[in-house]
């Protein structure tokens, strides 16, 4: 097993967790490391990945996300879908109760959606919301009521825009705040699809079929919220009309939530503790009593932390020497390898649980999980370069060429050291149910180098590649961010790659992350490191990124056939035909034209014993539900 060297200072650290977690309360049944604070538990404004896992824990949606990736009923235990997939109509189940008691009603629905939906909010995933008929068009409208009210100069403007009409610009100006916000109240309602029909039913009408839908109300932002707390905690700007909240009803004692814990403490910087909700409905299916996060902020402590026992899961290990800690788990996998071999996923921890402990120089507590995400490079596809001459890589045949010649195995073994699932396709592999994203393009350098001479790049007495003109091939530069090592040493690699496989000059340009992405935006490169995680559970979470009017196409992509190809599935109800149409959109998108050039699915590192954390899944959507999880105690070997 690797030998872990502890410096006096870390050891001091590590003191300061244990004593952290050492107060009145018995230690929690699971323990996990976050590395950094929580930044909010409003589940309308939450982002990051912490905060959507602790909102699991305390707010539960209509639907969930099940181990499998599929959707399965949460706070709803049953939905109706219209034949054309533009109407839904959920079911809330009896007697669904927040923390305090207090009945959880499809009101409370409609108004956090609502929440999510108003400019006020700044809800960073707002836009989840604007596939619901109106919903664009109202957050248009009341983004500029503010505007009106912040700048009465600008009536004529709005007005001639359209926003308004000349009576209703004089009478936002003419009321006060709140007249102003009751306006915006009934504007809602009268334009927005989102009806609370009685206590235990909301329907929602959709501006058109939006397959995956359901997916989207899984997400932690579509959570209800306890409207005493919200209304007590908000007053409206008596000048611009502006909803003002009083953000400490998050904290413990006021925030009230119908999840399957509550909140029972959160110090800054220290730890967040939740305790089982005795209001969840299913609360006795529940099989942990209290889940405690702590705040370790410095990767090699956790680790530390971890082997002393006094915390269950690392979601994300981050210490250098983390590719040591994976080779030793291969070196465990490789003793077992044919047991393991016919092992699914699902069945894995069990499994590990099960063969014995591990011998010096392995261990099974380090798990690289397939994430919701894959690893690529951009290719500039448009026919000139940012200084104007001609760009090589116009020609889809110099992109395959390219594709052609990455040895993606030697990046996950030799570079990254982290295994990976090596990819040729953008949508990761098994992550969405009856999906199945296409093969992509192998390594086969003969192959690439031919792609190249037949786009008319040939190698002259002096070895030199030239185009038909005599141009010399340009030299290939390779856009990155410095932020991560990780990026230098792929661009390095893929550098010494096409050099040696295609015979073309190529160099690496790292700048800052701020930099970098300006380059990127202005479309100022040939090659750059990208990266994409979905947000939602459907393949256009990724193809979408390569239509050509996509705010996210930085690579100057656009090929009719593909955006037809979009537009035909937006259009299609039926879910199967509707991935075969997506799978062949793919299937041109990494086989064809190449604007990316996939080469890996991400990966979480976790680090648990497998015989002694239970309830998580390997699935990549990593929708980990604090509702599952349970250790047992006095087991578990490194």
């Amino acid at each position: 097993m690797l030998k872990i060297f502890v410096p006096i200072l870390v050891l001091a650290s590590l003191i300061a967790v244990v004593v952290s977690l050492d107060d009145e309360r018995p230690r929690a049944d699971v323990v996990l490391v976050h590395s950094t604070d929580l930044f909010t538990l409003d589940p309308q404004r939450m982002s990051y990945l912490h905060d959507l896992r602790a909102s699991r824990a305390i707010y539960e949606p209509l639907a969930t996300i099940l181990p499998d990736g599929s959707v399965g009923p949460a706070a709803a235990e049953s939905w109706d879908v219209s034949a054309d997939a533009s109407r839904y109509v959920f079911h809330l189940r009896p007697g669904l109760r927040f923390s305090n008691g207090d009945p959880v009603t499809a009101e409370d629905f409609k108004y956090a959606w609502r929440r999510a939906i108003l400019p006020d909010t700044a809800a960073t995933y707002s836009s989840l919301f604007l596939g619901i008929a109106g919903a664009r068009d109202f957050f248009n409208w009341r983004s500029d009521l503010l505007a009106l009210r912040a700048a009465p100069d600008r009536r004529d403007e709005l007005v001639d825009a359209g926003s308004f009409s000349a009576e209703e610009a004089d009478a936002i100006l003419a009321e006060d705040g709140e007249a102003s916000f009751r306006r915006t109240l009934e504007r809602f309602d009268e334009m927005v699809g989102l009806d609370a029909v009685d206590p235990h039913t909301l329907a929602v009408e959709l501006a058109g079929p939006l397959p995956y839908f359901l997916d989207l109300v899984a997400f932690g932002t579509f959570s209800p919220v306890h409207r005493p707390t919200l209304e007590a905690a908000t007053t409206i700007d008596a000048a611009t009309g502006r909803i003002e909240e009083d953000r400490s009803w998050t904290k413990p004692g006021r925030l009230i939530g119908n999840g399957p814990f509550e909140l029972a403490r959160w110090r800054f910087q220290r730890d967040c503790r939740f305790e089982k909700n005795p209001f969840y409905w299913n609360a006795e299916s529940i099989p942990a009593e209290s889940i405690e996060a702590v705040v370790i902020q410095d990767p090699n402590t956790a680790i530390l932390a971890f082997e002393a026992g006094e915390v269950d899961w690392i979601p994300d290990v981050r210490a250098e020497y983390r590719a040591d800690m994976i080779a030793e788990r291969l070196a465990y996998e490789n003793r077992f390898e044919t047991i393991l071999a016919e092992t699914e996923d699902a069945d894995l921890d069990r499994t590990l649980g099960t063969l014995p402990p591990p011998d010096a120089g392995e261990r099974r507590n380090i798990h690289t999980v397939d994430a919701f995400g894959t690893d690529f490079f951009h290719v500039n596809c448009r026919e000139r370069l940012a200084n104007g001459t001609p760009n090589p890589l116009f020609d889809p045949r110099v992109r395959r060429a390219l594709a052609r010649c990455i040895d993606k195995t030697a990046l996950v073994q030799r570079v990254t050291r982290l295994n990976e699932t090596t990819s040729g396709a953008f949508v990761p592999e098994g992550s969405i149910p009856g999906y199945q994203p296409p093969e992509g393009l192998p390594f086969d350098p003969d192959q690439g180098r031919a792609e190249l001479e037949a786009a008319g790049w040939r190698r002259d007495d002096a070895g030199v590649r030239r185009n038909a003109n005599g141009d010399p091939f340009p030299t290939l530069d390779i856009l990155f961010s410095t932020g991560s090592p990780r990026y230098k040493d792929l661009s390095l690699a893929l550098r010494d790659m096409w050099r040696r496989e295609l015979q073309i000059p190529a160099e690496i340009s790292g700048r800052p992350g701020n930099e970098y992405r300006a380059q990127l935006e202005m479309g100022n490169f040939m090659v750059a490191r990208g990266g994409w995680y979905g947000d939602y559970g459907d393949p256009t979470t990724f193809l979408d990124l390569n239509h050509s009017e996509d705010g996210n196409n930085h690579r100057g992509y656009a090929s009719p056939r593909y955006d037809e190809l979009l537009a035909t599935a937006a259009a299609t109800v039926d879910p199967d035909a509707r991935f075969r149409i997506l799978e062949e959109a793919e299937r041109i998108l990494v086989e064809e034209d190449l604007p990316i050039l996939p080469l890996c699915t991400y990966v979480t590192v976790y680090m648990y014993e497998p015989d002694r954390l239970l309830g998580l899944t390997r699935h990549p959507r990593l929708d980990q539900h604090p509702g599952r999880w349970s250790v047992r105690r006095g087991v578990g070997s490194r």
